[in-house]
């Protein structure tokens, strides 16, 4: 992963015991791998992630640094070394961290959280589903004297979900139509106002 130092900052960070801290480095930064996204980063002096504490314990604000990623058994991203670089050979738009090769650990890509768009349209049909669900057991339900069956509301639920993605079938059309173009003229209401 290749980054652009935004900000650093040198600090003690209060550990679990006590009065004790450790050192640490709060990087703001910009990720060259991954269309220069601006993101952060604490970097404590010891575990996984001292050699990236050691490599940019002098960096300054505009350096162009390379890091070497390596996910760790818990499954967080340590940055096990960091080197200065002149910005060039950054592949950008991937989101994949680098092997590090003078560790010879191996380590396994992040993957993204974000949901795809096949994921995106399965859950709107699951809200939508839902949402007619309880459509029709309000429909069922008024006036009634007992619980609808869940049958019912099953069968009056998929005609609204038919409805909604515009996959009704005639004969519900037939019975049922959206439109009033069965009504000739205000005739059809003798008691209304005119």
């Amino acid at each position: 992963m290749q980054i652009q130092i935004l900000s650093i900052k040198a600090e003690n960070k209060p550990t679990k015991t006590p009065g004790k801290t450790t050192p640490a480095l709060d990087i703001a930064f910009k990720n060259l791998t991954f269309q220069g996204k601006v993101e952060g980063k604490l970097l404590y002096s010891f575990g996984g992630n001292k050699g990236g504490y050691d490599g940019l314990l002098n960096a300054a604000p505009g350096e162009v640094y390379d890091i070497d990623v390596v996910k760790n058994t818990a499954g967080y991203n340590d940055w096990t070394t960091a080197k200065k670089s002149d910005g060039s050979g950054v592949a950008t738009g991937s989101s994949q961290t680098a092997t590090p090769s003078s560790t010879g650990k191996s380590f396994v890509p992040s993957k993204s959280t974000y949901p795809t768009d096949e994921e995106r349209a399965k859950t709107q049909v699951y809200i939508v589903r839902q949402s007619n669900i309880t459509a029709a057991l309000n429909l069922l339900s008024v006036g009634a004297k007992a619980p609808p069956k869940i049958e019912d509301v099953i069968k009056t639920a998929k005609i609204f979900e038919d409805h909604v993605f515009g996959t009704s079938n005639d004969k519900v059309e037939a019975e049922s139509p959206s439109q009033f173009s069965d009504l000739e003229d205000k005739d059809d209401f003798p008691d209304m106002p005119q």
